[in-house]
């Protein structure tokens, strides 16, 4: 272990128990409180945003700013300011009825707790968004908040640290930054809630280390999300919503577009839409400021190899729009399609998250479902059609974290959609009122009233009792 990483442990478990200490004095924070630490964020960022910028500029080598305001700094102000709007109506308790025979006038209701403190281990594609999302539902739910940004993306870690640090205090919110023997051990804490951004495979491990210490797991793990297009849905405007979501950050996005599905008979056309877009938008999509690039080298190398694989497999299978690939002036590659790769290969069996599109040809939607099933739950689905029982069929018969219609990605972008996986593409939600649940504790609380006639269900048993066991089993 390094020596930065022996002190950014040291640290982390000194933040940690000033947080557990300071919750402990104040374990349930009143709505003024969460307010006024939810407040203090928009100034946090808009004093920063050009640091978000350039952080992101100097982690990939090329990062449009266009693209890094959208999602890593608008976004994270409409999820704050959704929560600052509703707050009070979150916090109110949910009655829940009794039955009036046995507590007469009694009440029974749900108040939502904070958990206390929580870990937060963020992911390298929306560094900001990922770091400071959740924590906005955190700390609308009273809680203590500890960020550990990806150690891949070292700049905009220590633009957050500088950011969180002149904010809050460190026993309110705090970020550590180190490599992976911090990240590895971060997750060995005893937690009241962890979170976890990234791969299915890391995912895993966290989850593990989560369960010995029985701390709660949100894992947002992202998948092999499809798209389906049904004959009356190959239209130049679907392909350019489908293409205009898929080379976002170059495909380096959780619920991107991971492979195609369109009908058999309309193959050629998509690809003929596919390829006059690209030439529409770009003079060379490799070399093209406006593409984001590969995060790095491990990143543009594993994608290489799903290239040659499926090359390897069918070489009159690839499209490749744009110059060769390229680590010269940044980690670069074309805009690469994969018609009908075979089932076995890379291109079909993990998810993409770069700039290729793998194309499964169909006749019928059950083809398609079939297909869906044969993979893990994916993060979202994604349909374009304008038959509306195509898309109830395919809706009730698969299941995924999300299922948007005629457009892609877009519920993972709404303040008030709680946004998560099913099976390994995640557990749990965050974003809205179900992130403030997500980071709660649903407390149960009865208050038995004067009237209350609750003794046919007290030990030892009488004849009333008896009773009231004969009307309950007549009725």
């Amino acid at each position: 272990m390094s020596n930065n990483d022996a002190n950014a442990i040291a640290e982390l478990h000194q933040i940690f128990d000033a947080q557990r200490a300071a919750f402990s004095h104040n374990p349930e924070p009143e709505m003024p409180r969460r307010i006024e630490l939810l407040q203090r964020i928009p100034e946090m960022l808009a004093s920063r945003h050009a640091q978000v910028v350039d952080a992101l500029q100097s982690d990939y080598k090329n990062h449009p700013a266009l693209t890094a305001t959208l999602f890593d700094f608008l976004n994270i102000l409409e999820r704050n300011q959704h929560a600052l709007d509703n707050i009070e109506q979150w916090m109110q308790r949910e009655e829940r009825p009794l039955a009036q025979a046995l507590y007469g006038s009694s009440v029974a209701y749900i108040r939502h707790q904070p958990k206390g403190v929580i870990g937060n281990l963020s992911a390298w594609n929306f560094p900001f968004d990922i770091s400071f999302g959740p924590m906005i539902d955190m700390l609308a739910a009273g809680n203590r908040v500890i960020i550990k940004p990806s150690e891949q993306v070292p700049a905009c870690g220590e633009v957050m640290r500088e950011m969180i640090g002149d904010t809050f205090a460190a026993d309110e919110v705090a970020v550590v930054t180190g490599g992976l023997d911090l990240a590895r051990h971060f997750s060995t804490l005893h937690w009241d809630h962890l979170v976890y951004t990234g791969n299915t495979r890391v995912g895993r491990e966290v989850a593990l280390k989560a369960a010995q210490n029985l701390v709660p797991v949100t894992l947002e793990l992202g998948g092999k999300n499809p798209v389906i297009l049904t004959e009356d849905a190959v239209t130049p405007n679907n392909v350019e919503r489908i293409l205009a979501t898929k080379i976002t950050k170059n495909g380096q996005i959780c619920i991107n577009v991971d492979h195609v599905y369109v009908p058999r008979s309309k193959r050629d056309l998509f690809l003929d839409l596919l390829r006059k877009q690209i030439a529409a938008w770009f003079d060379d999509f490799t070399l093209s400021d406006e593409v984001c690039n590969i995060l790095n080298q491990r990143q543009w190398s594993r994608l290489q190899n799903l290239v040659e694989e499926a090359r390897e497999s069918n070489p009159t299978s690839l499209v490749e729009l744009g110059s060769p690939a390229s680590t010269e002036n940044g980690c670069r590659m074309p805009f690469t399609v994969v018609c009908d790769p075979a089932p076995e290969i890379g291109v079909s069996t993990t998810e993409m998250f770069g700039p290729i599109l793998p194309i499964h040809t169909f006749d019928t939607l059950d083809e398609v479902i079939n297909g869906i099933h044969r993979r893990e739950r994916p993060l979202g689905i994604y349909m374009f059609s304008n038959n509306r029982e195509d898309i109830e069929y395919v809706r009730s018969r698969t299941s995924s974290g999300g299922f948007t219609v005629n457009c892609v990605a877009l519920h993972g972008a709404q303040a008030n959609l709680g946004f998560g996986g099913v099976g390994h593409s995640g557990t749990g939600r965050h974003h809205g009122i179900e992130g403030f649940r997500e980071f709660s504790n649903p407390r149960a609380y009865l208050e038995l009233a004067d009237d209350a006639r609750i003794e046919p269900l007290l030990t030892p048993h009488r004849e009333q009792t008896v009773e009231f066991v004969r009307h309950l089993m007549s009725t």
